[in-house]
């Protein structure tokens, strides 16, 4: 690729937005946009709103010509076929061939991944994760996802499943998870667990009287905590103990000792930084809770919303390199 006459372009695939962004061989944005997926108006209606934010972009992007496209997926899917094997944001969307459709639409080759996997290479590329060869970035949002990095590459696993820390079982009887299973990660560490948590402290707490308005989002209840309230903090650090024991059985697992954390949780990470490092150490293996305090490290991710977008395009960097253009 020329350096000064083509761009990538970066698509963050979300079930409300689709958010993208033209970028350089640098990872500088050139542009960026986002607009409504519709996703309930049926897939023709989606890849119509990612063709014209791709058009959108290049106009944009300074007269460059488009190399390719990096598409960020939520859900599972089938690398070879460039299929969506299921995805819980795109009901009725299973087996769609999305890679060739968007290609067909843009008339460029076009790169998938699952989007918690492109915000990783996102991080790695220009952010928290420059220089690390070994990582798992964990996504805190509505659900909770992972991309692990090893030895410098997505490990996507034998069916495109990898990094899926969200439905680690944390506790063998727990809340019901919707994957239909029950106690994963994703019900103590996700921004609704987090809120229904809050419900339940609450009740538990004052009896039937209701929990304050603002508590039905996640940035509420970080607001309440920063104000020291007691369930509010109380509940930040149920979170922090079971997200622990989650970094803690993939640093056991894996022996990788760097974790990134991004998502809107993420944004109160001062809230729970503290009990949830005591908690990864107090669970790792072969160390002492002090070792592992030094060696266990937990950090914030830098590019915030942008991840997805940003990993995505990288992704068309490394495709072309490794297919020696």
């Amino acid at each position: 690729m020329d350096r000064l006459s083509t761009c990538v372009i970066g698509i963050d695939l979300g079930g409300t937005y689709i958010k993208g962004a033209a970028l350089d061989l640098t990872g500088q944005i050139l542009s960026e946009g986002k607009i409504a997926t519709e996703v309930a108006q049926g897939q023709e209606r989606v890849l119509n709103n990612v063709a014209g934010l791709i058009a959108d972009l290049c106009k944009m992007s300074g007269g460059r010509s488009l190399a390719g496209v990096g598409l960020g997926v939520p859900g599972a899917l089938d690398f070879k076929e460039g299929r969506i094997i299921e995805s819980p944001n795109f009901p009725g969307w299973d087996n769609f061939p999305i890679r060739s459709q968007v290609e067909k639409a843009v008339g460029v080759p076009v790169v998938i991944e699952n989007d918690a996997s492109a915000a990783a290479m996102g991080e790695r590329w220009v952010g928290a994760a420059q220089n690390l060869d070994n990582f798992l970035l964990i996504t805190l949002g509505t659900g909770v996802g992972g991309g692990l990095v090893l030895d410098g590459r997505l490990w996507s696993g034998e069916t495109g499943k990898a990094g899926e820390v969200g439905h680690m079982k944390i506790t063998p009887d727990g809340p019901p998870c919707g994957c239909g299973s029950t106690g994963c990660l994703e019900v103590y560490a996700s921004s609704t667990a987090l809120v229904r948590m809050a419900q339940e402290e609450w009740r538990r707490v004052e009896g039937n009287a209701a929990a304050p308005a603002a508590w039905i989002t996640s940035s509420g209840l970080a607001d309440a905590a920063e104000q020291h309230h007691p369930i509010a903090e109380a509940v930040f650090r149920k979170m922090a103990y079971y997200l622990g024991i989650g970094i803690a059985n993939v640093a056991n697992l894996l022996d990788i000792h760097h974790f990134i954390l991004s998502g809107g949780v993420s944004n109160a990470f001062h809230l729970f930084e503290k009990p949830l490092r005591q908690e990864a150490a107090r669970h790792a293996f072969g160390m002492t809770p002090e070792e592992a305090l030094k060696r266990i490290i937990i950090r914030r991710a830098l590019l915030g919303e942008s991840a997805g977008m940003i990993g995505a395009g990288h992704l068309v960097h490394l495709a072309a390199k490794n297919n020696g253009k």
